[in-house]
This record gives structure tokens, C-alpha cells and sequence, in this order.
């Protein structure tokens, strides 16, 4: 099925899911010659959730594949970050989205989900991508390997890529069961705040007048605050409800009052903006996954991405990113010369880059959760001083600093040659 164009193969590439991971992967392939179908069973295109923080890791791939520009027409980049106790004294000048050797070509910003999303989509006709509204995927062929939609027809390809959430149809395809997400009980409340009426005489003042992310860590969850959209203050709290509670899927709007008593004894200034007129909030249960031992199909032409395979808590914002880096690496990979019969060896080096660096963000993710959400106490005291001294500097390196496309091409030039070496070594004996 794939065509041969300067002596390079073009494989002909389906995904299902048409968020941030299926959007993403789309222009990275198609960006490196392929063409690609993507299928939403959705009959529109909608972004769950309000606000997305994208770090340097994200920015470097949104630069790579030309939409850039288009981002920034809806995004903000920031100047400043803060970790504050739930009290609200400053510790540290932390997360540093302004640092000039983390951000200086690859600036930190926050945007509304939907906002990526469009920008995203921007990039799709100049490509040539497909997109395939109202397309509900009901069987997927791993041996041919092929698609069938609840409307009967098939469509064939070289690869598929199964991009369809953390509540993905697709991993339990691969798996052979279902495979749903669990919630060890932990919950997003969501205030969307209007900044109009905020003037110089309210204790926000400082929220609104300069694009920031702020941190409060307190016993049991943490709030973070930005603004987007010109006009509205993201204010979210994670919090830890624990288990046994009724989950709740997808943003539903939730009393004030429930976001109040959580945080009753919290710095004033989150109580002030939680009494702005017109806020408005909403609650929703925050899921994880199983990390799946393998992301690819024995037959090597099916593998999962992004939250389908990988999903993470929001603690350390980087769903989305990580998503991107698939995205980069699997560009990356296939920009360069992969024979038709080299898909498997391909998805393999992918899964070989991705996997332990998910895995680790993953992990981090929890660790930055449980250091958040610390009691008063001695832990809290030494999280305090290190935070202080700046001991969170290289976490923020190490994130920020990783260059998805640069590591899968490297990545891409071992593995085939390495793959080339065991096809021709000598076999020994009779």
C-alpha cells in the first residue's frame, strides 16, 4: 500500500482519535510524506476542560511542524511562575517558565484547549490530512492491518495508530479486554474567573496584570492559576478525595461552595476570586491507567499513543506534552528511510524511546502530586527549603530540555543499523 516517492516509501497511515495525540501525530507524518486518514467518532471536534499549559518540550514540536504561529495568535506566554504555601507566602520563583536557559527558543504558554485544538486543525489541509468526522471505529484488523467503521466500510493501511484517550476502545482491542481506567480518588475542581471586574484594589490584581502561573500546595491537593483567553483566570484545585466517591466524566458544573470548603483556611486571595461575579465551576474525576507492557501489536503495524497508552495526572502539565513527544519521535523516525518492511522495526525503536520516558514522567507526576498535597509537619518544612535553595531546577531541565525529534532520529539511525547487522550476520553450525 505505500508508494514510493524519491526513492522513500509513503505508507499510507490511520488513526483513530481526533484530539491533541491524533492531531498531533497526523501533522508529524504527514510532515514527513505520509498520508494519513485520522477518524473521530465524534460528530464535531471538542476539547474537554478549559485551560493547557505547554512546556518547552511541546513548544520545540509545535515550532517543527509549522503551527507555531498559530498557537501564539490564541496563546500567552508567561512571565513568571510562583510555588506558594496554601497560605500564600511565596517559596520559590518556581516553575521557571521565564529562565532564559529553559525557555529563551522553546517559550513556556498557556491556551485554552479548544484554541490548540484549532490551531492544530490549521495545519491540516496544507498537509493533506483527512479527517473523518462521525466515524465510530467498531473492529480493527491487526493482521491485515485494516479498519472497520460502524458503517461497514474497511480501509487497509501500512500503519495504525491508536490515539483515542485514556478510556481507549483501541487498548482493549490490543489487549483483548477491556481495559478501563481507574481513579484512586482524585478530583479537578475548575473555576473559570472573569477578570473584568478585578481591579488594583483586589488582592488578584497581580493574577491579572501579568501573564504567571501560580502554585498553592496545601494538605490533601494543590491550586494553580493562569490566565487565558485575555479575560478569564484558569483556578483549578487537585485534590484528593480518596476513594468510594461516585466519579464523575468530564467537567460538570459543581457548586462554589464544595470548591470553598475544601480549601476553607486557604490564602485569602483564592477565597476573593472565588467571589468574583460570574465565576463559574466545575468538577470532574481524574482517571489513571495500567501501564500497558507493550504499546504495539505483535504484527508491528498497530501501536498506541498518547493517553491511549501513557495517560498521567496533570501535576506536572505535561498530558499534552508527552502526547507531542510521541508525536516528535514518531515524525522523527519516519521522515527518514523505513522500508515498507521496516514498520515493525520502526514502532519497535518508537516504543523503545517512549516507554521508559513516559514511564518516568509518569512516576515524577506522582512524586510532584504527593509533595503538593503534604501536611504540615516536617516534610513540609524540608519541601519548603528545597524548594527555597531551588533543588526543583533540574527536574525542569531534565523535562523541558528533551528534544523529541532529535531523539527519535537518533534513535531511528541505531535501531536500523543495528537491524541490519543481525540480518546479516552469519548463522552458524549445520
Amino acid at each position: 500500500m505505500a508508494d514510493t516517492c524519491d526513492s522513500r516509501p509513503v505508507f499510507f497511515v490511520l488513526i483513530v482519535g481526533c484530539g491533541l495525540s491524533g492531531l498531533a501525530s497526523a501533522l508529524a507524518l504527514a510532515q514527513a510524506g505520509h498520508r494519513v486518514i485520522v477518524f473521530e467518532r465524534s460528530v464535531q471536534l471538542q476539547e474537554i476542560g478549559a485551560g493547557i499549559q505547554l512546556s518547552p518540550n511541546a513548544t520545540r514540536l509545535l515550532q517543527h511542524w509549522g503551527v507555531f504561529e498559530e498557537v501564539l495568535n490564541y496563546a500567552d506566554r508567561l512571565e513568571a511562575g510562583t510555588f506558594r504555601s496554601y497560605r500564600g507566602d511565596v517559596l520559590s520563583q518556581s516553575p521557571p517558565v521565564s529562565h532564559p536557559n529553559l525557555v529563551s527558543e522553546n517559550p513556556y504558554i498557556v491556551i485554552h484547549r479548544a484554541d490548540l485544538l484549532r490551531a492544530l486543525l490549521s495545519g491540516t489541509s496544507k498537509h493533506g490530512i483527512e479527517i473523518k468526522l462521525g466515524s465510530e471505529v467498531k473492529e480493527i484488523d491487526f493482521n491485515k492491518p485494516s479498519l472497520r467503521l460502524s458503517t461497514g466500510e474497511v480501509y487497509g493501511a501500512d500503519l495504525i495508530l491508536g490515539a483515542d484517550g485514556e478510556r481507549s476502545r483501541c487498548r482493549g482491542s490490543l489487549l483483548g479486554r477491556e481495559d478501563p481506567p481507574y481513579s484512586p480518588g482524585d478530583v479537578v475542581y475548575r473555576i473559570s474567573v472573569p477578570t473584568k471586574d478585578i481591579t488594583e484594589d483586589y488582592l488578584a490584581w497581580d493574577l491579572k496584570r501579568r501573564s504567571s502561573v501560580n502554585f498553592w500546595m496545601g494538605p490533601g491537593g494543590h491550586v494553580v492559576s493562569y490566565l487565558i483567553q485575555d479575560d478569564m483566570l484558569n483556578l483549578v484545585l487537585v485534590y484528593a478525595e480518596g476513594g468510594g466517591g461516585k466519579a464523575v466524566y468530564g467537567p460538570q458544573r459543581a457548586d462554589l461552595e464544595e470548591f470553598r470548603s475544601k480549601i476553607s483556611d486557604w490564602d485569602p486571595v483564592l477565597h476573593e476570586l472565588i467571589n468574583v461575579e460570574g465565576s463559574v465551576c466545575t468538577k470532574w474525576t481524574l482517571f489513571q491507567i495500567h501501564e500497558p507492557i507493550q504499546w504495539r501489536h505483535e504484527n508491528g503495524r498497530f501501536v498506541l499513543i498518547g493517553d491511549a497508552a501513557h495517560a498521567i495526572l496533570p501535576c506536572l502539565a505535561q498530558g499534552a506534552a508527552q502526547a507531542f513527544e510521541d508525536a516528535g519521535v514518531l515524525g522523527a523516525i519516519f521522515s527518514q528511510s523505513v522500508g515498507r518492511d521496516q514498520i515493525p522495526d520502526a514502532l519497535r525503536v518508537f516504543e523503545e524511546v517512549r516507554k521508559p520516558r513516559t514511564s518516568d514522567v509518569r512516576h515524577r507526576t506522582l512524586d510532584q502530586k504527593a509533595m503538593f498535597a503534604l501536611a504540615d509537619g516536617p516534610d513540609q518544612e524540608e519541601r519548603d527549603a528545597n524548594l527555597r535553595a531551588g533543588a526543583d531546577y533540574g527536574l525542569f531541565q531534565w523535562l523541558w530540555g528533551y528534544d523529541a525529534a532529535e531523539s527519535g532520529r537518533e534513535a531511528w539511525k541505531r535501531g536500523s543499523t543495528e537491524t541490519n547487522e543481525n540480518r546479516i550476520k552469519p548463522r552458524h553450525g549445520i
